[in-house]
């Protein structure tokens, strides 16, 4: 019995110096925008969408009459620049008839101005983005032929710092609340 419980005690400890989180649902995340409390609502030419923070790893998103909690996948690794949270939605499920969504969150660092704009305008043929002159950013966009709706979340940085001033800022159109 003695042996027993040495084993598990060595396996605990090195599972708590490797990382392993035992027990907890809650992971940090790397890049992530929203933080507890926190609740963004945007509106654009698609309409009107509001991500809450749920937990960590979960977020609320609420577009069209429709409310969904999503639980995101944490990036360990860097995609295109950034880490963050993602969900591809990459099937439908039970119900092939209701709509996808496929979700992203993170914050992304840019070395020159000009490449943030070269970043917001490749992506616009698909995604509708409205932003503060401070880099806070939401897009939605639909892809009916795929039954999606696509929602961006971004902070977007310019060599680590919030950008001050960004052009075509549509401030009126994101109100970003906390609730203590």
């Amino acid at each position: 019995m003695k042996r027993v419980r040495v084993k598990v005690a060595v396996l605990i400890a090195f599972m708590s110096i490797s990382g392993c989180n035992i027990g907890s649902e809650e992971p940090a995340v790397n890049g992530a925008v929203l933080f507890p409390g926190q609740s963004i609502e945007a509106t654009n030419k698609n309409g009107k969408v509001r991500i809450s923070y749920v937990t960590s790893i979960k977020r609320k998103y609420e577009w069209d009459g429709k409310v969904k909690i999503v639980k995101m996948i944490p990036r360990k690794e860097p995609f295109s620049g950034r880490l963050g949270l993602y969900q591809p939605a990459n099937s439908w499920g039970l119900n092939p008839f209701e709509i996808r969504l496929v979700v992203e969150e993170a914050s992304i660092d840019f070395g020159k101005e000009d490449q943030i704009y070269a970043f917001l305008k490749q992506s616009s043929a698909y995604m509708d983005w409205a932003y503060t002159s401070d880099g806070l950013v939401v897009g939605f966009g639909r892809t009916p032929s795929r039954k999606q709706s696509n929602i961006d979340l971004w902070q977007i940085l310019l060599r680590g710092q919030k950008p001050v001033g960004l052009i075509g800022a549509r401030r009126e159109q994101i109100v970003l609340t906390e609730q203590k």
